[in-house]
């Protein structure tokens, strides 16, 4: 007998079967690594929002005069979703700033002129006071949320940030 190089029908159906098995896997190995992939992109984009907006609120009324806060609701919003206060500037000048929850959005307005939008993907902020005998002490709640895949989302609470209003 001549030494017969090739394959046999066997060998060619187990390869079959293999290549078979790996494309069935395939679009749920790439569905999983997209669900991954937007889980990860929303839980940065929504932690930084959350950062930054708290700094920025910090940073603000850490300047404020504790007797001109006031903390209210704009008509149609959560309870306690909107805290306007008296800032100190470095000139020793005064600005009424207020920040407030309209939808899913955060606005920043300076002396009453206009509104800006301070961030976006908020699903709730409350202001509060956490001693009911201490008013230079308030408490702020913030809640991010964005849509992911499929109609999920993903959400973030940063809760309790305590800020000292030192005027």
């Amino acid at each position: 007998m001549k030494n017969k190089k090739g394959y046999t029908l066997i060998e060619l159906m187990i390869v079959v079967a293999i290549i078979g098995i790996v494309l069935l896997a395939a679009p749920n190995i790439f569905k999983g690594a997209f669900r991954f992939i937007s889980l990860s992109f929303a839980r940065g984009e929504i932690q930084k929002n959350a950062r930054s907006t708290l700094s920025n609120i910090n940073r603000d009324l850490r300047q404020a005069q504790a007797s001109s806060v006031e903390i209210d609701e704009v008509s149609g919003q959560p309870y306690h979703s909107r805290i306007t206060f008296t800032k100190y500037k470095s000139d020793g000048s005064t600005q009424e700033i207020r920040y407030y929850q309209q939808g899913k959005k955060l606005y920043l307005s300076v002396d009453g002129s206009g509104s800006k939008m301070v961030a976006d993907n908020l699903r709730y902020i409350a202001f509060t006071y956490p001693q009911t005998d201490d008013d230079s002490i308030i408490s702020i709640s913030v809640t991010f949320e964005k849509a992911t895949y499929e109609g999920g989302t993903k959400a973030l609470q940063m809760a309790v940030e305590k800020v000292r209003i030192m005027n």
